[in-house]
């Protein structure tokens, strides 16, 4: 397909009744990252924040990104190492090269956005907020052992913003069989960041650490947010994973451009294997109860596998994978899309289903079913019945 596509499934409600959605428990506390709310003294320091955790799957260590600082600790939870990450002397209008004598620097905390583990080179990948939003990468065996290998922006630059970041096999012309898929709010903090992918791909080739890992002429391994919808049009990446040759996210976002609210949340789907990103595509990601309550801003997402009774529900086997879903209600239709009220809910999707819908609006397009493009990176236009010959 030579055109991204945008298919509206507006069947991909998550009811009782339906096969997607087993369970949805309704919870009546506030959703949140318990890492978030931590603290923790350190030296006599208060650290502010903890902001992202990550756990080895063979040593069992722990790795743990919070403000300003990075910790290591072994697999029962005893302190073994951490490096400071910031303050540092910085300034938005400087460039990732961080080669600007004329603009004045403020000291400047570090908020980790990313911490993902590269088993194949045994290197603990740390991106913050500092130096628009830069890399490190780290020895998983002693994290005060790093390196900034790359002056490439990958990551919001402010406290707010959100980023998420996962491992996961990429195209397979490239040098390594697996990148960085990245999605990014557009934060506006600086002239600079116009020029940072939404959603993109990052190759983790030493030699090429962390650039866009398949460029063309037009194309590539990313998806950028047009001009004229950057400011207006926000997205939250909540949260991202990888199955069966495709790379997913889940994000909250406007229901269309000209009028960003309502907001809903979307998945968000990637071949691995397009190296031009022809085949992003959205869909509505809903969860509404019986009474018809529309819970409507994702939180947080996980995937695993189902209890043998959930896998019967769904049709499926105990050892399929399904992603599970917090959700929250929006405080009123007014609100900004990334305050949620204290009503919250959790969903269930078996992936298969997923696949399957993502399969169906694919071939209602090809039948002149929908629309394809999306406002806020092309045009719409709408879907063109496609003739197959027999030659």
């Amino acid at each position: 397909m030579k055109k991204r596509q945008k298919w509206w499934l507006d069947s991909f409600y998550c009811h009782f009744e339906l096969a997607i959605l087993l369970l949805l428990i309704v919870l009546e506390t506030t959703i949140g990252n318990v890492i978030n709310d931590s603290f923790i003294v350190f030296e006599n320091k208060e650290v502010e924040k903890f902001n992202h955790l990550t756990v080895h799957h063979y040593t069992g260590k722990v790795y743990i990104g919070a403000v300003n600082r990075i910790f290591q600790l072994s697999k029962d939870l005893k302190y073994q190492e951490s490096v400071e990450m910031g303050p540092r002397e910085d300034s938005p209008k400087c460039p990732v090269s961080r080669v600007c004598p004329n603009e004045q620097k403020l000291s400047t905390n570090y908020y980790n956005k990313v911490l993902a583990i590269d088993y194949s080179q045994s290197k603990l990948i740390a991106c913050g907020s500092l130096f628009q939003g830069v890399c490190t990468s780290h020895d998983v065996e002693n994290v005060t052992l790093y390196e900034t290998p790359a002056n490439e922006s990958v990551v919001a630059n402010n406290s707010t913003a959100s980023t998420v970041a996962f491992i996961a096999p990429g195209p397979k012309n490239l040098s390594r069989t697996h990148v960085l898929y990245v999605g990014v709010s557009y934060t506006g903090n600086g002239l600079y960041r116009s020029d940072i992918p939404a959603v993109s791909s990052r190759s983790l080739d030493p030699a090429n650490m962390f650039a866009i890992a398949h460029t063309g002429v037009t194309t590539g391994t990313k998806i950028m947010i047009n001009s004229m919808s950057r400011e207006s049009y926000p997205i939250k990446y909540v949260f991202g994973f990888n199955t069966k040759g495709f790379s997913y996210f889940i994000t909250v976002q406007g229901k269309q451009t000209s009028s960003p609210k309502p907001f809903i949340s979307k998945l968000i789907r990637i071949c691995q294997n397009d190296v031009h990103y022809y085949s992003y595509t959205e869909v509505p990601l809903e969860c509404r109860a019986d009474d018809g309550t529309h819970y409507n801003l994702a939180q947080a997402g996980y995937v695993g596998h189902p209890g043998s009774e959930l896998a019967v529900s769904l049709g499926i086997t105990a050892q399929d994978d399904v992603l599970y879903v917090v959700f929250a209600k929006s405080k009123n239709d007014s609100d900004t899309y990334f305050k949620p009220s204290a009503n919250s809910a959790l969903c269930v999707y078996a992936l298969s289903a997923i696949h399957r819908k993502f399969t169906q609006n694919i071939q209602d397009c090809f039948n002149g079913v929908g629309q394809r493009g999306l406002d806020f990176i092309n045009p719409s236009q709408a879907c063109s019945q496609t003739v197959s010959k027999i030659i």
